[in-house]
């Protein structure tokens, strides 16, 4: 016979103190509550704009994710090109340090340039760049 514990989701508050030493700190805390409401969401849609006005749609999605350190599995898609998948896994505090600059406000947001690079090169940013 096995058990399978089911922790409850900290409260925000708790998720804030969490995460809050590997994202920044408090001083970008309003980014960090959005963020973490966005990570709880499990899934995002954006367009990443290319070139002569035009723009990807994709969705990224992914699971696992409840502390700052548990790895977890994405998945980012492009609808328009169906045979364009990526799978990865990331750190949960680097998948919320990127959530944290998804736009504020309503309509297609998109990731940072820092994730695109990452994701295309496999680089991480130095920490002169950040």
């Amino acid at each position: 016979m096995s058990f399978k514990l089911t922790l409850p989701i900290p409260s925000e508050a708790a998720q804030l103190a969490l995460f809050a030493p590997y994202c920044g700190g408090l001083s970008r805390q309003a980014d960090l509550q959005r963020a973490l409401r966005l990570l709880a969401q499990r899934s995002l849609q954006g367009e990443r704009p290319l070139q002569g006005g035009r723009v990807h749609s994709f969705t990224l999605s992914w699971q696992g994710a409840r502390s700052p350190l548990e790895m977890c599995s994405c998945q980012l898609c492009f609808p328009d090109i169906q045979a364009l998948t990526y799978t990865f896994e990331v750190s949960t505090h680097q998948l919320v340090d990127w959530l944290m600059d998804w736009p504020e406000f309503g309509g297609q947001g998109d990731l940072p340039n820092r994730f695109w690079k990452w994701l295309l090169l496999g680089s991480e940013e130095s920490v002169g760049d950040a």
